[in-house]
């Protein structure tokens, strides 16, 4: 029997995370790359913290733990990449190229953790990452010089910390609970990304009131909202 409170959720979850990718774009015609990450993570903390702590979301002992800092490292340049790689690619581009992230997961838990995979979910894998491919270049050659190539390649980058991401916190969840760690990584991804924000050209935070609206909304519901569904 489907659990359709479990299916509606996962939907739910889905929708709020594919908002992100055109409003990151519309954002970073007002606010740097970096600043604009950790802006967003830093919203989100600031929610779990105020509001989701006493829910299950922080527990402090998990900061001890060298994985879950490894974990938010890698979720956290993944965030760089993406947010660096939408600014010389398109909406379309980053969105297919992230869904990879779906298609990466069996294959390197192929690796880490041996995982069987078999020869018909190999060959949908395969047949997933020539579709993709194909839409993407729109069945045209690559121009190696392009700045748009670059894009897509730092958007890659993303995909693949994603599903890193989520093989590698799949033993913690189970120790921890998927909250806890879900905050959890948001509050070590946020401390991670703070240095980031020197690296941008014209480090501010004056920006035009709709661009602190794009801020809020990818904090609050493509960022803890689409987590706390997942």
């Amino acid at each position: 029997m489907i659990d359709r409170r479990g299916l509606a959720a996962t939907i739910l979850a889905g929708l709020l995370f594919g908002t992100s990718v055109p409003l990151i774009k519309l954002g970073l015609n007002f606010i740097p790359p970096n600043t604009f990450v950790t802006l967003r993570f830093s919203f989100a903390s600031a929610l779990i913290i105020l509001l989701l702590r006493g829910r299950g979301w922080v527990q402090r002992d998990l900061f001890r733990s060298r994985q879950i800092w490894i974990i938010g490292f890698i979720n956290a340049l993944g965030y760089v990449t993406q947010f660096q790689g939408q600014l010389i690619t398109s909406s379309s581009n980053a969105t297919l190229i992230i869904s990879t992230a779906a298609l990466m997961i069996p294959i390197l838990s192929l690796f880490y953790v041996h995982e069987k995979m078999e020869i018909r979910r190999g060959a949908g894998v395969l047949s997933g990452f020539i579709g993709i491919v194909l839409l993407v270049t729109r069945g045209q050659t690559v121009d190696l010089g392009s700045s748009e190539l670059l894009g897509d390649i730092l958007i890659l980058a993303t995909a693949v910390t994603i599903a890193l991401v989520f093989v590698l916190s799949k033993d913690i969840v189970e120790q921890k609970g998927g909250r806890a760690v879900t905050g959890g990584i948001i509050l070590v991804t946020t401390v991670l990304l703070l240095p980031t924000v020197g690296f941008d050209r014209n480090p501010s935070i004056e920006f035009a009131p709709v661009a602190w609206l794009y801020v809020v909304f990818l904090a609050v519901f493509a960022t803890v909202g689409a987590y706390y569904f997942s």
